[in-house]
């Protein structure tokens, strides 16, 4: 349905300028890696760049051909989310509703927050959750400065 408007989340990491990230529609480039030709993160010679993300199922430094098809057909629109608000999406996600989201899901929540809020009361926002947050809370606790080990 093209009156349903589609946002993808990518992962800013430590911001898009200069930082290291994993958000490689916004910032990448054309190129080719395992046998498909997607939006890359590249240096100037065309060599794939390390990526990052607190996400590890984000931490890539490309894109299924499926998210490439859709920014380029102008299908999807796509925004970036730092470590630092993801991990304020997880904090918020879980003290409200009880949910703990996994770190990759928490980029969504981050975006779709304050979108939502731009929509108003009769706005509908669908994020899709998926995994665990509880698999993150080591990666959580250290990027927060917390000593889970006692």
């Amino acid at each position: 349905d093209v009156s349903v408007a589609m946002t993808g989340v990518e992962a800013a990491g430590g911001g898009l300028d200069g930082g290291a990230h994993s958000a490689s529609i916004s910032r990448g480039q054309v190129g080719v890696l395992h046998g498909k030709k997607t939006f890359l993160l590249q240096d100037e010679l065309g060599q794939v760049r390390e990526a990052h993300s607190i996400a590890p199922g984000l931490d890539y430094p490309g894109v299924g051909p499926e998210h490439a098809w859709l920014h380029e057909s102008g299908r999807a629109s796509y925004v970036a989310v730092t470590d630092a608000e993801a991990v304020e999406a997880l904090q918020l996600l879980s003290r409200i509703e009880g949910v703990i989201p996994a770190l990759e899901s928490a980029h969504a929540v981050a975006h779709a927050v304050p979108a939502a809020a731009q929509l108003g009361k009769d706005g509908v926002v669908v994020v899709s959750l998926s995994g665990r947050g509880d698999k993150d809370m080591e990666s959580v606790a250290e990027y927060l400065g917390v000593n889970l080990r006692g």
